[in-house]
C-alpha cells in the first residue's frame, strides 16, 4: 500500500538536500502533463525546463546546482546528482509499486511432492511446478505459471502470471520474468537430408544469471548441447528472440524485437537497440552500442557505436533512392574505368 511523506522525510529517506516547505504533503509520483500539487517530478534534461515550468507538480527532483527561475514555478525542489535513479528511489520510498503477494499457495496450484519449496514463497492459482523444482526463500509464482522438471529458481525471484519454464533450467537471484516468457524452448536446430529437415534433439539448458529482467512474450531457447548463458544485470525487453547457444554478457540491454541467431555471443555492457538482428556464431565486443533496425552480419571487435538501414525519408524521395541503389555497382565499375583512363592505365 503506498504512503504519502512530508518533504523532509522522502529528502531523508532519498539522501538528498531540498527547498521548500518541509511538511508539504507528497503522495504520488507523475509525469510533467498529468501532476498535481501533492505529486513529484523529475528533471533530468534542461531541454525539458519548459515543461517542467508549466506543470502542476508540487516537487521535482533537479539536477545539482539548478537555479530557480520564475518561469519555473513555485514548488519545493530536490537536488540530485543523479535525477531520474533518484527520482526511481522516490518511487520505492512511497510504496507506489504494486506488493507481492503474501506467501502460500493456492489451492488450484499443482505442485509436485518432491519439489523444494524456500520460506515466503508463493505459488499463484493454476500454477504447475514440476518434479524436482527447487524455488529459493521468497520466490513469487504468478497465476498460470508452468515449471517443468528440475527448475531452479533463485532467492526472491518474481514470475509474472503465465510464464513457462521448460525442464532444467536455472534463474539466479532477484530476477524479474514477465508474462508471456518462454525460457527453455528447444531452439531452432534442424538437418538437412535430401529434401527433408529433421530435428535435431535440443540436450542443452539455458543459464540465466542474478538480477536479470525478461520482458513480455521473450523467447530464451535452450543450448544444443552447451547451455544458453544469460548473465547477471541482463535486461531483456518484451517480443525479443535469443536463440540457442547464444550468450549475452553482463548488464547489456536490449530493446524490444530484437534477435539473436544461433551461438551469437555479445559483450558486456552492450546496448541492442529495437529490431537489431544479430546473426549467429558471430562475437560483439564490450561496451558495445548497435542502432534500432540493424543487421550485424561480422563480428564487432572494438567498442563503440554501430549503425546499419536507410532513414526514414519521404516515400518520393525513398523511391528514386531505391531505385538508384539498384544502379550502384555499375556506377562504380564506369567510376573505376574512368579512374583507370585518367591514370594511364587501362583495362586488359
Amino acid at each position: 500500500m503506498s504512503r504519502s511523506l512530508e518533504l523532509h522525510r522522502l529528502a531523508e529517506c532519498l539522501h538528498l538536500e531540498f527547498s521548500g516547505d518541509p511538511q508539504q504533503l507528497i503522495r504520488g509520483v507523475a509525469s510533467f502533463d498529468s501532476a498535481t500539487a501533492s505529486d513529484l517530478c523529475f528533471l533530468a534534461d534542461a531541454r525539458y525546463r519548459a515543461r517542467l515550468g508549466a506543470s502542476a507538480c508540487g516537487a521535482a527532483i533537479v539536477p545539482a546546482g539548478f537555479q530557480p527561475v520564475a518561469s519555473d514555478g513555485e514548488r519545493a525542489w530536490l537536488f540530485s546528482e543523479h535525477p531520474q535513479r533518484d527520482f526511481q528511489r522516490a518511487i520505492h520510498c512511497l510504496q507506489l509499486e504494486r506488493p507481492r503477494p503474501q506467501p502460500g499457495i493456492h489451492p488450484s496450484a499443482v505442485v509436485a511432492d518432491s519439489a523444494r519449496l524456500g520460506e515466503g514463497v508463493y505459488i499463484g492459482p493454476m500454477a504447475v511446478v514440476g518434479e524436482g523444482v527447487e524455488l529459493a526463500d521468497g520466490v513469487t509464482v504468478g497465476a498460470g505459471c508452468i515449471l517443468e522438471e528440475e527448475v531452479r529458481i533463485g532467492t526472491r525471484s518474481l514470475l509474472h502470471p503465465r510464464v513457462t519454464v521448460c525442464h532444467g533450467v536455472r534463474i539466479g537471484a532477484d530476477c524479474l520474468i514477465h508474462s508471456g516468457a518462454v525460457i527453455g524452448s528447444d531452439g531452432f536446430g534442424l538437418v538437412l537430408e535430401g529434401e527433408r529437415w529433421s530435428r535435431m534433439p535440443q540436450l542443452g539448458s539455458v543459464h540465466i544469471g542474478d538480477r536479470v529482467e525478461i520482458g513480455a512474450n521473450t523467447t530464451v531457447d535452450r543450448g544444443a548441447l552447451d547451455d544458453t548463458v544469460i548473465e547477471d544485470g541482463v535486461k531483456l525487453d518484451n517480443l525479443i528472440q535469443v536463440a540457442h547457444n547464444v550468450r549475452i554478457g553482463e548488464n547489456t540491454a536490449v530493446a524490444g524485437m530484437a534477435g539473436f541467431a544461433g551461438s551469437a555471443v555479445i559483450g558486456r555492457n552492450c546496448r541492442i537497440s529495437g529490431r537489431a538482428s544479430v546473426t549467429g556464431h558471430l562475437r560483439i565486443a564490450d561496451g558495445v552500442t548497435v542502432t534500432a533496425t540493424s543487421l550485424v552480419t561480422r563480428s564487432i571487435e572494438k567498442p563503440g557505436v554501430y549503425s546499419s538501414g536507410t532513414p526514414l525519408m519521404p516515400n518520393r524521395e525513398w523511391r528514386r533512392v531505391s531505385a538508384r541503389y539498384k544502379k550502384l555497382d555499375d556506377l562504380a565499375r564506369r567510376l573505376e574505368r574512368l579512374e583507370r583512363r585518367l591514370s594511364g592505365k587501362h583495362d586488359d
